[in-house]
């Protein structure tokens, strides 16, 4: 079986699905019995680019095309031409994200080539989202993403809330829920427990407080967190992790601007970005994780740092929180900051829960997200949409 993986863009600043392509591809590739490709564009930022030499060394083929403008919908001329040409030479094309060029040149190739393709919506199907640039979604949807959804031979969700997204868009095509997995690395790398610390020389003694993900308003940084740090009981410091997200230009100013503005520049530190390999030593020095996102559809920086061994905190829009509360590995709270300053103040006061919630959470992790289960899950739905294809043809 021949399977492309069409992605808009595969830079690490992009965030969760551009860095889950590359593990979730090898392992497709290492069942045996499916070639996996990739094609993407070379998107890195807006009119940044990476080159093949960029690109994690992977035995996955990938194909790398000039993004020409747009670092919204990444148009990349080069890539639709060459999906014409080659989409009918693979049994099944799968698709992240949606809302791009890339993906509705992938579906509409596929479907003039009587390919069956699969949508991997990547959170981009939720209320939050459709709230974003409302009219501007409305119109393309009706152009566009309309026919692209509803010709779709499957979808690849990562929780029930996304599948009930997909849902109440009235499809009628296999919804599978396949989480995410989680890599070696996580259990591989050498604890670093003094690093955040060093980074954070102002924290003290202070228990430290992580925040890990992509700058983006949707994270509740401002809405909630900031908030919530203002209401605490236990003197803690909080750990900001993370890059500017380019689809919010200017907010990590805004958030330097509220923590001003709320007299908390000696309980903050902004730390920017780290490398992938790095944020194993981030939440190694952790006394809690915490993420108050409006919404997220997966949230793998909730499994990572479950697996860590880190009890965490998050609100109801992260979808992971299932996950989270079956094993008692922290408190899923309603997004709001007296309730997230309750639950933070709960663990901060007490080192052992602390240590049985990280510990139960890492053996959760560790037992049921392996990237071999999410590649057989997907390969079993691979095998069920050509079936189905070869049932519509003949």
């Amino acid at each position: 079986m021949r399977v492309l993986q069409v992605i808009p863009a595969v830079a690490s600043r992009y965030g969760g699905p551009s860095t889950a392509i590359w593990p979730m591809t090898s392992a497709l590739q290492e069942l045996g019995g499916i070639d996996v490709e990739i094609a993407t564009t070379d998107a890195n930022g807006p009119g940044a680019r990476i080159n093949v030499t960029d690109l994690p060394k992977t035995a996955v083929p990938v194909h790398l095309f000039r993004r020409d403008r747009g670092e919204h919908l990444k148009y990349s001329r080069g890539l639709h031409q060459w999906l014409d040409v080659h989409a009918g030479e693979y049994d099944v094309i799968q698709t992240h994200s949606n809302w791009n060029y890339p993906v509705a040149a992938a579906c509409q190739s596929a479907r003039r080539a009587g390919v069956p393709y699969i949508i991997r919506p990547c959170g981009m199907l939720s209320d939050y989202t459709w709230q974003k640039s409302k009219w501007k979604k409305r119109i393309y949807w009706w152009l566009r993403e309309r026919s692209n959804v509803h010709h779709a031979a499957g979808f690849h969700v990562t929780s029930e809330d996304e599948r009930h997204e997909v849902l109440r868009l009235r499809v009628t095509v296999p919804i599978d829920v396949i989480p995410l997995g989680i890599g070696n690395d996580a259990w591989d790398s050498p604890v670093e427990s003094n690093w955040l610390r060093e980074q954070c020389p102002q924290a003290g003694k202070r228990p430290i407080l992580l925040f890990l993900s992509r700058m983006h308003p949707k994270k509740g940084i401002i809405d909630f967190l900031l908030p919530a740090l203002t209401r605490l009981k236990v003197d803690a410091f909080l750990a900001i992790v993370g890059g500017e997200d380019d689809h919010a230009p200017g907010f990590i100013r805004r958030v330097e601007h509220e923590i001003c503005r709320l007299r908390l520049s000696g309980q903050v530190a902004l730390l920017g970005p780290v490398s992938p390999h790095r944020r194993w030593a981030a939440f190694d020095g952790a006394d809690l994780f915490v993420l108050p996102s409006h919404s997220e559809n997966f949230g793998i920086v909730v499994a990572e740092a479950m697996a860590r061994g880190k009890p965490v905190v998050v609100t109801t829009g992260v979808q992971f929180g299932d996950h989270v509360s079956a094993c008692q590995a922290g408190t899923v709270v309603r997004p709001d900051s007296g309730a997230l300053a309750a639950a933070l103040d709960f663990w901060f006061s007490d080192p052992s829960r602390r240590a049985r919630a990280g510990e139960a959470g890492r053996q959760y992790i560790q037992h049921h997200f392996s990237w071999r289960q999410t590649a057989a899950s997907l390969a079993s739905l691979y095998r069920r949409v050509c079936h189905m294809q070869r049932r519509v043809v003949s």
